[in-house]
């Protein structure tokens, strides 16, 4: 059996829990509605459940497969960090598509997905983290941000012709690097040398928004 969420949850400061191995019910509402910040390791999460958490601006999301109901994500209004990573069986990003509010986003081993949706109505998106992501195509249409500043990737990510091309023509881009851990020097130096950026580096959310 499941533990409750409640059982399962470590507090933190600036308004932040975090629940590890549980299921959150409807229930959980109550103790969960002035949450700010939320960490989620596989956790299942009823659907709509998040968007009515009115203060919710981050939620780290980890593991777990496809019953996680990670789309919900899209109906929060004021997020400004999301990080996905290594939900199994997660393929379809397109809900990312309407995380207008978001500042920072991470992505990182989820390895079922192929494509990404256009990333061109994210106007707040300012640093975008791509990791170990062995199937996906191509970061092209995430590079539509408008206002982007800061790309990092990490470890396995294809980086095609043409999306080397959108970096070095995006217009608001300021800094790029990749963590090319396991990856052949043959397959990502190229790309570093040929992006004449100062180097983004290794930040945790806390960093960013300087918690």
């Amino acid at each position: 059996m499941a533990k409750s969420a409640k059982s399962a949850a470590h507090f933190r400061g600036s308004g932040g829990v975090f629940i590890d191995h549980a299921t959150v019910v409807d229930d959980d509402f109550e103790w969960l509605a002035e949450i700010e910040r939320l960490t989620l390791w596989n956790v299942k999460v009823p659907e709509g459940f998040l968007s009515r958490l009115k203060r919710l601006w981050w939620v780290d999301w980890r593991g777990g497969g496809k019953g996680q109901q990670v789309e919900q994500l899209a109906a929060c209004s004021k997020l400004r960090f999301v990080s996905l990573n290594q939900i199994r069986g997660l393929e379809n990003l397109d809900f990312l598509a309407n995380l207008k509010t978001v500042e920072m986003l991470s992505i990182y081993g989820l390895s079922a997905v192929r494509r990404l949706p256009s990333f061109v109505g994210l106007t707040s998106l300012h640093r975008l983290e791509i990791g170990q992501m062995k199937l996906l195509e191509a970061i092209r249409p995430a590079l539509n941000a408008p206002n982007l500043k800061e790309l990092y990737l990490l470890r396995k990510v294809n980086v095609s012709p043409d999306d080397l091309g959108a970096i070095k023509s995006h217009s608001t881009l300021g800094y790029f690097d990749w963590f090319a851990e396991d990856v052949p020097d043959r397959i990502w130096l190229p790309v570093r040398e040929a992006i004449k950026l100062p180097r983004t580096r290794s930040l945790r959310p806390e960093e960013w928004f300087s918690i």
